[in-house]
Parts: structure tokens; sequence; C-alpha cells
């Protein structure tokens, strides 16, 4: 069925680039990505075209009810609940097991709701079992307001080391964040892997794909999590496309590299228990860092879950707040130990359409941001655009912590909180406040020991 998801706030017109066949070949894929187009690019490409997702018209989509997936279910078993009892539980109830999610000794899973027996009453007789922590449906993550396009970014100047990516002067990003004086610190490190969780990744993008580590498609089920719908490709530009290679962009932190996982379908949707099982996959898989552009105004506990199972690994995660221009929380950016990010403007300003509130850590340009887009997009639609939400500010804070990892390796995961927050700019009122936190990033601060 189509889930609604978290989409950007709103799509502009292409600053269109034609990518030599040279220029393509410069910026080889890993072994295990390389060849011809597999039948999955073809897939996607064909989608694409076909719905032409980003498109230039200004519209606006109010967010749905709160809904859920017809019939599922997500559960936690207690610890120590053996594998017989599990089973029993479910077949008393009229159960069917769908999948384990992460490591089955998690005891989490997705059932489906047998003929006979309603949601409801499943999930009340599954809180009445002493084998069961918890259940509860599996929840539709939302889509947003789509919102028009604000004003052309302004170009930025050259402060010494300006990269020879030719569009680099129109990421006006870059230019508030002081990113050129912060890769004269630090570049990233291949060792620092940021997992865009989201609609999947243009592998074989000329600006990311030498970046990419294997991945997982939680929607197909298999390990290519090739992007559908273009969202995924855009924020994995902002936080790592390659820079100084004569192509495109330059992301936050050229060097670290990209876990592509795809929870999100080609309409940009998704559901509690996808999310929770990339959260879970990327954090036993090697990232340091989670970026998530999505986002449900429905708390789940097990997406909290899959945060705390990451957060004692010591990983950091950043997700979007939202794009209503209010004060409604939106999860998991609003659940504890997550980076909540809001949005700035090319004047350094709140985006209009910004979320905001105490949960707010920090903010970051994301309005008119210029990224990567896939390269099998429909015609006037491909390799680069633009793009306004606090889906854009997100993975751009992503790169700066990976930075900071990268920079300073030993820190803990809430001492990288505490390097990112305190490396800010501050605006609006002195201090933290509800609308900027503790301010919009600074990569060349951040990138400076903290007292």
């Amino acid at each position: 069925m189509s889930r609604p998801l978290f989409a950007p706030a709103f799509v502009s017109g292409l600053a269109s680039t034609v990518v030599s066949a040279l220029l393509l070949s410069a910026c080889q894929a890993p072994a295990f990505l390389a060849g011809q187009p597999s039948a999955s690019v073809k897939q996607a490409a064909a989608r694409i075209a076909a719905k032409a997702q980003f498109n230039r018209v200004s519209v606006s989509i109010q967010n749905p009810q709160l809904a859920t997936v017809p019939g599922q279910i997500v559960l936690r078993y207690k610890p120590g609940v053996a594998p017989q009892s599990r089973d029993l539980a479910l077949q008393q109830i009229k159960l069917t097991r769908l999948r384990s999610l992460g490591n089955p000794e998690l005891g989490l899973e997705l059932a489906q709701v047998q003929a006979g027996i309603s949601t409801e009453a499943a999930l009340m007789a599954l809180r009445n079992q002493p084998q069961i922590a918890y259940a509860e449906p599996n929840f539709v993550v939302n889509m947003p307001k789509i919102q028009p396009q604000t004003q052309a970014a302004p170009p930025q100047a050259n402060l010494g080391i300006f990269p020879n990516d030719p569009m680099f002067r129109q990421q006006y990003a870059h230019k508030v964040s002081s990113s050129e004086l912060g890769w004269r610190k630090s570049k990233g490190s291949e060792k620092v892997v940021i997992a865009i969780i989201d609609t999947g990744v243009d592998l074989k993008h000329p600006d990311l794909a030498s970046k990419i580590v294997p991945g997982f498609d939680f929607v197909d089920k298999d390990d290519q999590a090739i992007d559908g719908h273009g969202h995924g490709t855009h924020c994995a530009g902002i936080a790592a496309a390659v820079t100084d290679n004569e192509v495109g962009v330059a992301g936050f932190a050229p060097n670290v590299g990209i876990m592509p996982i795809r929870v999100l379908d080609d309409n940009g949707s998704g559901s509690s228990a996808d999310v929770a099982e990339g959260i879970l996959w990327a954090a036993d898989h090697g990232a340091q860092v989670i970026s998530m552009s999505l986002g449900s105004s429905s708390f789940s506990q097990a997406k909290e879950d899959a945060v705390k199972y990451a957060l004692n690994k010591e990983i950091t995660l950043v997700a979007a707040m939202g794009n209503d221009g209010n004060k409604s929380k939106i999860y998991p950016a609003a659940q504890t130990g997550v980076i909540a990010v809001g949005s700035t403007d090319a004047r350094d300003k709140r985006s209009y359409f910004s979320n905001y509130g105490t949960w707010i850590s920090v903010t970051a340009p994301g309005s008119d941001i210029l990224s990567t887009f896939p390269t099998y997009g429909a015609d006037g639609l491909k390799d680069y655009g633009s793009i306004s939400g606090t889906s854009m500010a997100t993975p751009a804070v992503a790169g700066v912590v990976a930075l900071i990892r990268s920079e300073f390796p030993h820190l803990k995961g809430k001492d990288v909180r505490a390097q990112l927050e305190w490396g800010t700019d501050d605006l609006g009122e002195k201090g933290y406040d509800h609308f900027y936190g503790h301010g919009r990033i600074n990569l060349d601060k951040a990138l400076t020991r903290r007292p």
C-alpha cells in the first residue's frame, strides 16, 4: 500500500549541467557496484520518469491524519522469552510473524493480524500477555507540507581554498557555515560513515559513487538501496558529495562514507517498523552517524528502542524537525538523544517553514539547497537540483558531525553532540532559544576543540 512519508519542503528548477562520459568514469564506483546498469536501476529510472517526482510547480500538501498500516502490529517480547513461547503467544491471538526487526535477540517483531480478529482486539490481547513488553500499531510516516521556492541563493566569495566543483559558488550554505575554513582542519576520514536513512541513493552518481559503502533496501528486501524518488540522493549529496573532483557540488564531509538505507518507497512513504529496522541495521553495520530526513507525528516505542540501541553504541543520530512552521513535534527528531535540526535561509534567518520548540538542538541551511539528484531521472530533472526543507538542513548537520568524529575520534556520543552545539553561531535571542536552538552550524568552530 502507499504509506505517506516526510518529504522536502519544495523543489525548484534544476541547476542544469551536462556530465561527460569522461567525468562519469573519473569517479568510479566500488567493485560491487560496477558494471552495466542493473534491472533495479532501470526500474527506478522508469518509475522516476513516469512520475516526475521533482517538478517545478509549487504545491501545498497538508499533513494527513495519523494512520497505521492496516493489520500490522509491532511488538517486543520481554527479555528471556523462549522462541517456543513467542510462537505460542502469536498463535493464541491469531497473528502471523512477518519478520524480526534487527537482531532476533532484541525480541522486536512485525506481525500481521489474521482474518477473524481486528487489529485493536489483537493489540489488547497482546498487551495482556505476560511475555509481551509492548505492542503498538505499525504507524505510517507522514508527509509534511511542501513549500514554494523562496529566493535564489547568492554566489559566495572565495576564501582561498575554493573547491573546483563547478556549482560550488551556488552553494551558499558553505559560506554561512564557514566550510572552507573548516576544511583546512579536516575533510573527514574514510573510516567514518554516515547512514542516510531515506528513499535510497543513486549508487552510480558521479558525485557519490566513490563514497558508497554497502547498505540495505528494506522496501524491496535486497542489498541495492537504489533511489526511485530522489530525496535520499539529494540528502546524500549535501552530507558528503565528493569535493574537488571538477563535478557538480561539494558535500559538507567530502571524505567520509555514505551508507544508503532505503526505508521509504518511491512515493516517499514508509512505516515506523521500516525506520526502526533501518536504524538497527545501520547501527550493526558500522555507521557512526545516522541522518534521517523523515518523520511522523506519532510516537513509536519501536523507533524509541532503535534510537536507544544506536545511542548505546555511541552513534550520533540527526533528524529533521518538520516543515509545518509551528511547534508540532515530529519523531524521531523529538526523541531523547536525537539531534533535532531546524532550517535557516540564505539571509541567515529561520526558514519560514521550519518547526521550532523546546526540543530543537541546532539549525543549518535548508532553504534553496543545491545538491545531487538521480542521474537516471526524468528529462530535465537529472543530476542536480534545489530543494528546501528541514530535510536538507539535517544532512548538513550530519556532515558536520562526521567531521567532528573524524577530527576527534575518541569522543563519546554525548561529547560529539556537545562539540556540535558549542561550535555554532548564535542567532536570534542570545544563547539557546526555541527557534535556532544552540545556533546555526559553523564547521570551522565545530572543528576547534572546545574549552
